[in-house]
């Protein structure tokens, strides 16, 4: 026994907890690597990857893997791009209206 459970009885549970055991155990769990959901769009994103790497080899994978692995780098460096363009674009604006 727990001694927490000794010294102050079993405590019924709360409906909130046995709802959040439910829950839990209703959950469907996945045996694909990093957390990598079961839906549809997962098996045709594998399936492009796997046609990928038929068609042009193990550089494919790498492109991929770099991708996955440094996306958030890459969306941040795009943003910086798009504002960059933007600015550009509002003070290209400005100047003609201006002068």
């Amino acid at each position: 026994f727990h001694p927490y459970r000794l010294r102050y009885g079993i405590k019924k549970k709360s409906k909130v907890m046995r709802s959040i055991e439910k829950n839990k155990r209703k959950q469907k769990s996945s045996n694909l690597p990093l957390g990598i959901g079961s839906s549809w769009t997962t098996w045709v994103l594998v399936g492009a990857v796997a046609l990928g790497f038929y068609t042009w080899g193990e550089g494919f994978l790498w492109v991929v893997l770099g991708f996955v692995f440094c996306r958030n780098i890459l969306l941040g460096i795009l943003r910086g791009l798009v504002s960059l363009v933007a600015l550009i674009g509002f003070f290209h604006f400005l100047f003609t209206r201006i002068f």
